[in-house]
């Protein structure tokens, strides 16, 4: 017992460390990463969006000069012309404007602008579409983003071409401080993280496992003890007990007188009542689970309903068990889990006003049983704990050790599995004992 305190004690003192991985990892890395793609998506069509908004406002300013400069051109008006370009120039929006002829000849210019676009693709493809063309270009040995827009007649003719130069560098500042803007709030958000992560685990998690580690040292320092005296009073009152015996049976045997019949019945009943719990503190010491072999849990439930029912009371109480047919099988150790359910038949038993019912069921990944009496349930003053920790007992004084559920607990804890009572919303007491799919082959 005290190795397998020193395990749990070395396993607890990890697990800190292993369940900050696991929220490392698992937990909040995949956020961050999710939060980041979503922020990288985001920004993509942002970046879409801004490049729209800075091509929808060179079209408004083309939208908005056209017809004054090509009323100008039907006049030859050239001063109009660049009147008209030079207002646009200085709105501070576009870096250059110009204007050219249907050969792609400067007409006018203001701020830094192409001077011969003949032999331009673009403006080729203008003239013959007369649709509005727009491209990313070098001008004056920097990058732009030109917007190519027909200028027409009132007959509707195309007489000349406009291009509107914005800086490649606007579009690219704009995405900048957007992204910028982004990723920091990323990054608030990832040391936020990654700060509630490490406080709240010191904080929430590890107290708690902490807190967890120390119940079950004392758990544990519990056992050891028992054990320790389980050991001692086997040594001690071991072989008195059984000399105690066998003079009481003795003495039975010569005096016939019902006096003396009675008071050596007494002292051979206590006899009994304290090698019981000898028995039962020496459960406590047992060597780990470690002999596992899968049975049908059908039949060990029989086996274990004989092993009780010599105990059986007048008139006898009637048990309900579980048909072998069902065949629902389990991995476990088939002694100490045998010695499990007759500690609980035989406390069924006494409890029981009439009827003991047993029933095997298969559960989302375990296997439960369910034993359940008609008594009168369980004091209402005891929690579910309470009545798993040794020496705790609901019969009188003289009929009960208090050790039969928490040697079951002990035992189930050793399969994986747990024990569990409670007052059935119909009368009596239920208790469940639940085995994990690790245990268990439906």
């Amino acid at each position: 017992m005290t190795k397998r305190y020193t395990w749990l004690a070395r396993w607890w003192r990890k697990s800190g460390d292993n369940l900050q991985r696991v929220l490392t990892f698992y937990v909040m890395l995949p956020l961050l990463a999710l939060s980041g793609i979503a922020i990288g998506v985001g920004l993509e069509r942002a970046a879409e969006f801004q490049n729209e908004r800075l091509r929808d406002d060179l079209e408004l300013v083309g939208r908005a000069i056209r017809i004054p400069i090509s009323n100008a051109m039907v006049r030859q008006d050239l001063d109009t012309v660049q009147a008209s370009l030079d207002a646009v120039f200085q709105i501070g929006r576009v870096y250059g404007a110009s204007v050219y002829n249907t050969d792609g000849a400067l007409i006018a210019s203001a701020g830094i602008t192409e001077r011969d676009l003949t032999q331009s693709l673009v403006a080729e493809q203008v003239i013959l579409t007369g649709e509005a063309q727009d491209s990313y270009r070098e001008v004056a040995g920097r990058d732009v983003f030109s917007q190519f827009v027909p200028i027409q007649d009132n007959g509707g003719q195309i007489i000349g071409f406009m291009q509107l130069n914005r800086r490649a560098q606007d579009f690219d500042n704009a995405f900048a401080d957007l992204a910028q803007v982004a990723w920091g709030t990323w990054l608030v958000l990832a040391i936020a993280t990654i700060g509630i992560l490490v406080f709240g685990h010191y904080r929430g998690v590890g107290r708690y496992l902490e807190q967890k580690l120390e119940q079950q040292r004392r758990d544990q320092e519990k056992m050891v003890a028992i054990g320790q005296v389980a050991s001692g009073v086997a040594h001690e009152l071991g072989a008195p007990l059984t000399v105690i015996d066998a003079r009481a049976k003795k003495l039975a045997r010569l005096h016939t007188e019902p006096e003396s019949q009675r008071q050596l019945k007494a002292i051979r009943g206590q006899v009994q009542r304290l090698t019981k719990i000898v028995q039962q503190l020496l459960d406590f010491t047992r060597t780990p689970i470690t002999a596992k072999r899968q049975v049908v849990l059908a039949d060990v439930i029989n086996q274990a309903y004989q092993a009780v029912s010599y105990e059986q009371p007048e008139p006898p109480i009637r048990f309900s068990l579980p048909a072998a047919a069902e065949s629902i099988r389990a991995t476990i150790d088939v002694q100490r889990f045998e010695l499990a359910l007759v500690n609980i038949f035989r406390n069924a038993m006494q409890a029981a006003t009439s009827q003991v019912s047993v029933v095997i069921e298969k559960g989302n990944q375990q296997v439960l049983v369910r034993v359940r009496d008609d008594g009168a349930g369980l004091p209402q003053q005891l929690q579910h704990d309470d009545l798993l920790q040794p020496f705790t007992t609901t019969k009188q004084v003289g009929k009960g050790t208090g050790l039969g559920l928490a040697l079951v607990s002990y035992i189930m804890a050793d399969h994986q599995g747990q024990v569990r009572l409670r007052n059935h919303p119909t009368g009596g007491c239920e208790v469940v004992l639940t085995l994990p799919t690790g245990a268990t082959d439906v």
